[in-house]
């Protein structure tokens, strides 16, 4: 019996363990050399995994990389670099649209900084980071890949990226925004950038219709057609504040 009772104790013990031990969610790790000293960059998006018009954002932590394990956020001697909203930045780029953010401190959490956002379209996202770090100049561009950890290959190479700036080593990575098309249940769910595509392409429809000529000095037939093309915008338009707002109720 007690056998038995030191043996769930231990097991309950490595669960717990793995449970903290484990990421809460895929990030991406890389170690630089910035102005003579080693810092750990964790990047990610927040609330992983996220789906179009989903509240997410960038998810950033730096560290002062721990000598003895370097990669390893989690590290004893690993600690958080704070006040960095001052001298960072953050760019959003999604194709050719890009986006400047501030980073904001993470309440509670020293060394962790995030930018929230909703993405728009299913594609593939990057995150500039750039300004200061130990005094020194810093611009890194991180992208996320559609397979996420799964699809991320560790590199160990050092690779110069400006005077002052190596990377020591890549591990890790975070996956893309995917569409809520098919994740929608019990009904397909229609994205809000389809919604107001379908929008401008009724009111575009609608006004390339001309209008019959009205009957013998009445203006019936054209108020019709007016009315018409009206009511359709209305349903059209009715159609995405449905849309979004059921989309608010998921966040």
């Amino acid at each position: 019996m007690k056998l038995a009772i030191i043996m769930v104790g231990v097991a309950i013990a490595l669960l717990l363990t793995g449970a903290f031990a484990a990421p809460a969610y895929a990030h991406q790790r890389q170690l630089y050399t910035i102005g003579g000293k080693d810092y750990l960059i964790v990047i990610g998006s927040l609330n992983e995994p996220a789906f179009v018009d989903d509240k997410t954002g960038v998810d950033l932590r730096v560290l002062n990389a721990d000598p003895s394990d370097p990669m390893n956020s989690r590290a004893a001697g690993a600690t958080p670099v704070t006040g960095l909203e001052q001298t960072l930045k953050v760019e959003i780029g999604a194709g050719d649209k890009k986006k400047e953010m501030p980073l904001e401190p993470v309440f509670n959490s020293p060394g962790q900084y995030s930018a929230p956002f909703y993405p728009t379209i299913a594609t593939t996202y990057t995150y500039r980071i750039f300004g200061t770090i130990n005094n020194t100049p810093v611009d890194l561009t991180f992208s996320c890949t559609p397979a996420g950890e799964a699809g991320a290959q560790p590199d160990n190479s050092a690779v110069t990226v400006s005077e002052g700036v190596v990377r020591k080593g890549v591990a890790g990575g975070y996956g893309c925004f995917e569409s809520r098309t098919d994740a929608g249940f019990p009904e397909p769910y229609m994205q809000n950038n389809d919604v107001s595509k379908a929008i401008a392409q009724v009111q575009s429809d609608v006004a390339s219709v001309k209008a019959p000529p009205a009957a013998s000095g009445g203006s019936d037939g054209g108020m019709a057609w007016a009315g018409i093309g009206l009511g359709i915008v209305g349903i059209a338009i009715g159609a995405v504040a449905m849309a979004r707002r059921g989309g608010s109720n998921n966040k």
